[in-house]
């Protein structure tokens, strides 16, 4: 029993650093392919409020994030001043951004919704439509404008790559092994 009791206490060890994993800010540095963006993947480990904050480079970019479906999300033009700012609160799961010169991506979103904040900042937002990942970058590669263009950006909350989203079911016999372990030690105190 003190075999499965150490398993335990460090698989929930274990689960408890890796929810603090994305509760960082990373520098991301880029340059803009031959038609003037590019992307990114980036994990959300577990649901947190997601930052990304334009801190240099190409003047007036536009951030564009995905869902891992390539469905359109949301885009920010300007927020400050002629600088992208974009802050969104995010389930755990794989998801695409995208940095992309101003403003030819506007036209790449049809159906998406406009407001003047995306709920933590101001400036330009689009949200939802019917815009792809694919589409926008269709979209874009017919222009070329701001090609090699250098970017850069700090992500918070999140991290560069993919990662491996936990099941339901994998999260439920997490729990129950938890369970037992509040049992296990339950009965030892008794």
């Amino acid at each position: 029993m003190s075999i499965l009791k150490s398993l335990l206490k460090a698989a929930a060890g274990a689960l408890l650093l890796s929810s603090f994993a994305g509760a960082h800010a990373e520098v991301i540095e880029g340059t803009f392919n031959a038609h003037g963006y590019d992307v990114i993947n980036i994990n959300v480990a577990t649901s947190s409020t997601v930052d990304f904050q334009f801190t240099g480079g190409y003047r007036d970019a536009t951030f564009s994030l995905f869902n891992a479906s390539g469905n359109h999300l949301v885009t920010n033009d300007d927020s400050n001043s002629l600088n992208p700012h974009l802050t969104q609160t995010l389930g755990a799961g794989n998801y695409s951004f995208m940095v992309s010169y101003c403003c030819d991506v506007v036209g790449a979103l049809p159906g998406s919704g406009f407001s003047g904040s995306d709920g933590f900042n101001n400036g330009t937002y689009w949200f939802g439509g019917s815009a792809t990942l694919a589409s926008v970058g269709a979209y874009l590669d017919q222009y070329g404008y701001a090609a090699g263009e250098g970017y850069r950006f700090t992500l918070t909350n999140a991290q560069v790559g993919t990662g491996e989203v936990p099941e339901p079911a994998s999260i439920a016999l997490f729990g129950a092994a938890l369970a037992a372990l509040g049992m296990a030690r339950r009965r030892k105190g008794a």
